[in-house]
């Protein structure tokens, strides 16, 4: 098997974290695979708030209280939407959720955990996050070494989700 498909099939959502610090280039790697995502008309509609301050992360913490994973997470990416940078609302999220599979797999193929919590327009966090006017939140991903190996979940068969005309 490919090592794209491969890394689809073996990518978790760990959601418990080292304190190992993550390598600034393995977050920027991430950020790229974000960036390189598709999007209609290619108006690129996602922003990135890379949270790697104990104070922030505590704050938000507060916020997203999802098995503490912000707070254990040495670093947490907001993806945020861009509402003057895409032109279709329904195409620009579709873009984002591109946007954040990449992200993950870059994560998982770095020997990274994350998970993706879809918090989407908290004002509080966004007033954390700093985010401008035209941003809204979509989604945090806390990133880290796993410490944790999670199983592979069921998958339905392809016959229960494939109509073939």
């Amino acid at each position: 098997m490919n090592e794209v498909l491969r890394a689809i099939r073996e990518r978790r959502s760990v959601r418990s974290f080292k304190t190992d610090p993550v390598e600034p280039e393995k977050i920027e790697a991430i950020l790229e695979a974000g960036r390189w995502a598709p999007s209609g008309k290619n108006t690129q509609p996602w922003r990135f708030v890379v949270v790697e301050s104990q104070e922030k992360r505590e704050q938000l913490g507060r916020l997203v209280t999802q098995m503490d994973m912000i707070r254990t997470a040495p670093v947490t990416i907001a993806v945020l939407l861009d509402t003057k940078a895409g032109y279709d609302r329904i195409k620009d999220v579709q873009a984002i959720g591109a946007c954040a599979q990449n992200m993950l797999l870059a994560a998982h193929s770095l020997g990274l955990g994350a998970c993706w919590i879809g918090r989407v327009r908290d004002e509080q966090v966004e007033r954390v996050l700093g985010t401008k006017e035209h941003e809204e939140l979509m989604m945090l991903i806390p990133i880290g070494y796993p410490a944790e190996s999670p199983a592979p979940k069921e998958r339905k068969p392809l016959s229960e989700l494939v109509r073939r005309i």
